[in-house]
């Protein structure tokens, strides 16, 4: 579980009354019993053909339950599961699986033919709206909302629409496709990430979309960028940029992730170079929104101050990082996080190890921050600039740290 799983876990089992974690306790204890009697932890799963699937395919909205539970918790899972997911007592069986299914299909089929202008509007919004809540919640929340989307968008697709439509279609397809591939960077699946990214560059080529292929083409440099490997993040953004894209936040954000790629080979110039571009195509833009499907000035702020982190300059730094911080809505889950710890390796730099442990504490113990794949990377590296130091405020935040650094190893 990630930190802030845990925090709320902790917080909704503090004002439970007392049966109700009992409840828990025994549900937990079944099933690790169960599991260690067989040696397999599927063992902790009760043998039912739908919950089996529903693992299977990887639904997190349902709950499997243990082996050896007691009358009370079973029917209440029951209950839970399918009398109220059916709307109805009574209903089981094939009648379930038509209530469950049929709405679905029936949507298919209207939208077989000709899909209305309102409805293509509206899944339009729902892709922009995905985009904009990635950024905004704990990613994973959204992947199951998302894949649902996406699987009725590709069903209209596989029936010809009006041209006009299709292309509409097609975009909306390529954005959830986006969406999908920032939730699976997020929570460290690099490989199917790169695979949704893909999907969604290879959309908007279909339709002659540029701005949305260098918008997907921008997420798809996150996964060499956050995996060390700056020369690779250049080779794949060199042919689109060798075509100098002047204008517009896609073109902004392909600049700003070239700019750290330079930072952190050490190219001082080239950096400077790519910051300024950046800039340029941000230049007169105006109600840019919040999501991925965008780079607004805060974000160039954000890439600035992690530039001159790199470069060793920390009063540019932690100028930049407070121009940043400045901008950023602070209910956004990462990067305002991601901020703070450039500002906390500014101040490191410059000597003051008691402040810049303390903003990096504020980083991970906002309630807004989700604690993924990238505020657990800059948090490890931030501990791993502490490591020849001693005292009370570094203590407080190895404190507060350990928890995160040691799930990341455990999930490694």
């Amino acid at each position: 579980m990630h930190a802030a799983s845990r925090r709320l876990l902790d917080r909704v089992l503090s004002e439970a009354d007392s049966v109700v974690v009992a409840r828990f306790e025994r549900t937990i204890t079944a099933g690790h019993d169960a599991a260690s009697e067989t040696g397999d932890t599927s063992a902790a799963l009760v043998p039912n053909t739908k919950l089996g699937r529903d693992r299977a395919l990887g639904h997190t909205g349902i709950r499997a339950a243990p082996i050896g539970l007691d009358k009370e918790v079973e029917d209440e899972d029951v209950r839970r599961r399918e009398l109220l997911a059916c709307i109805g007592a009574g209903l089981a069986g094939q009648a379930a699986e038509l209530v469950a299914n049929e709405p679905e299909k029936m949507l298919a089929t209207l939208d077989a033919g000709s899909i209305s202008e309102r409805r293509l509007g509206w899944l339009e919004e729902a892709a922009g709206t995905l985009g904009r809540q990635v950024v905004q919640v704990p990613p994973h929340e959204l992947l199951h909302t998302t894949l649902e989307q996406f699987r009725t968008v590709r069903g209209c697709l596989a029936n010809r629409q009006a041209t006009h439509h299709q292309i509409r279609l097609v975009r909306t397809a390529g954005r959830l496709a986006n969406v999908v591939g920032e939730i699976l960077f997020n929570e460290g699946h690099f490989g199917q990430a790169r695979l949704w990214y893909t999907t969604a560059i290879h959309a908007a080529q279909d339709i002659g979309d540029r701005y949305s292929e260098d918008i997907a083409l921008a997420g798809l440099s996150y996964l060499p960028t956050y995996s060390d490997k700056p020369q690779d993040v250049l080779h794949l953004l060199s042919p689109r940029l060798s075509e100098d894209p002047r204008t517009g936040a896609a073109a902004a954000w392909l600049w700003g992730m070239a700019a750290r790629a330079h930072a952190d080979l050490g190219d001082a110039r080239q950096f400077a170079y790519c910051i300024d571009k950046s800039a340029a195509a941000l230049d007169g833009q105006s109600d840019l929104p919040v999501g991925i499907f965008s780079f607004r000035p805060e974000k160039l702020a954000f890439y600035q101050a992690i530039g001159y982190a790199r470069l060793g300059r920390p009063e540019e730094t932690e100028q930049a990082a407070a121009r940043a911080m400045s901008l950023y809505d602070p209910r956004e889950t990462m990067e305002p996080a991601l901020v703070r710890f450039e500002h906390a390796t500014a101040l490191l730099g410059s000597g003051e190890v008691d402040e810049a442990c303390a903003v990096a504490t504020a980083a991970i113990t906002d309630g807004h921050t989700y604690v993924g794949l990238t505020v657990t990377k800059r948090a490890k590296q931030f501990d791993s600039a502490l490591a020849q130091l001693r005292g009370r405020a570094i203590s407080d935040w190895r404190q507060q740290a350990r928890v995160i650094i040691d799930a990341a190893h455990t999930r490694a």
